[in-house]
């Protein structure tokens, strides 16, 4: 898939896909954290795995990394995108993570090693504090597949700390100029919102962005009922709560979202309706 490109003021936004996860999706629906029995016959099928790439002036900057090698052949598609906008992994400054689950961390290593020879990666201090604290997948309430979330975790992530190239930021606040985060928990302990802010040659040119990670999974069932969730959710309950905040606040402030999982390229802008709300995609 080419990548797909628009401007936010003086800022060049890219959508890159690094690959496709086929699921039924319907049946990984949940409510009160349990199955939803009547099902969905609009859910989908399968999800795109999206990622961003933002061009300041100053600077290049990733929104997420995809899945890499981690997740079979039909995935790691991202280098590929960015050699077709004429870039390589070593013009990559920034990666900020909206979260640190392996279809956005797997991008940032092949065969152990780093991608990004030159980038820093910003991650969240609650996301990080979960996954990679010591002995974090020998706590006694842990799952088996939270444990092996927490070793891609260390697999992704662990080359760049070594070489000092992750920085922790706070949950709510400044990551780079432009760029700021929100908690969102809910899908992860440490789920981040990330808005993006640009700046134009005038003032009424300037314009913000939100790349909401996993708020949402398909185009159509959560925004019809944001109080379904999924059963990737890590804290269901929490999950609904962050995806109404982030619709209300989308719909309520005009801005555009990207998203990594609805249709490529995942971006768009989110209309109330009632008491739903209807994604618009660009």
């Amino acid at each position: 898939m080419s990548p797909y490109h628009f401007t936010l003021g003086a800022a060049q936004i890219f959508a890159l896909q690094d690959g496709i996860l086929t699921a039924d999706v319907g049946k990984l629906y949940r409510r009160n954290g349990e199955p939803v029995a009547e099902g969905f016959t609009d859910a989908a099928t399968s999800l795109s795995v999206n990622c961003f790439l933002i061009k300041t002036p100053e600077r290049i900057v990733l929104i997420d990394t995809g899945s890499g090698q981690l997740f079979g052949p039909d995935h790691g598609k991202l280098s590929a995108g960015l050699a077709a906008l004429g870039l390589s992994p070593a013009d990559i400054n920034d990666i900020i993570l909206t979260h640190i689950h392996a279809d956005h961390t797997g991008g940032l290593v092949r065969d152990g090693a780093p991608i990004f020879p030159k980038a820093t990666v910003h991650a969240g201090r609650t996301e990080t504090d979960f996954w990679l604290s010591p002995g974090a997948a020998d706590a006694p309430d842990v799952t088996e597949r939270v444990k092996g979330q927490i070793g891609r975790a260390h697999l992704c992530l662990d080359p760049y700390e070594a070489e000092g190239r992750l920085t922790i930021f706070d949950d709510n606040g400044p990551i780079l100029p432009g760029f700021s985060a929100t908690l969102r928990a809910g899908h992860t302990p440490g789920h981040l919102a990330i808005r993006f802010e640009s700046e134009g040659q005038f003032e009424s040119e300037g314009m913000a962005m939100l790349f909401v990670g996993d708020i949402v999974h398909g185009e159509n069932v959560q925004f019809r009922d944001p109080a379904i969730t999924i059963d990737f959710d890590y804290d269901q309950t929490n999950a609904a709560k962050a995806r109404a905040q982030v619709f209300e606040q989308a719909a309520s402030e005009g801005y555009l979202i990207a998203a990594a999982h609805l249709p490529f390229p995942g971006v768009g802008s989110i209309r109330k309706e009632a008491k739903a709300y209807r994604f618009e995609a660009l």
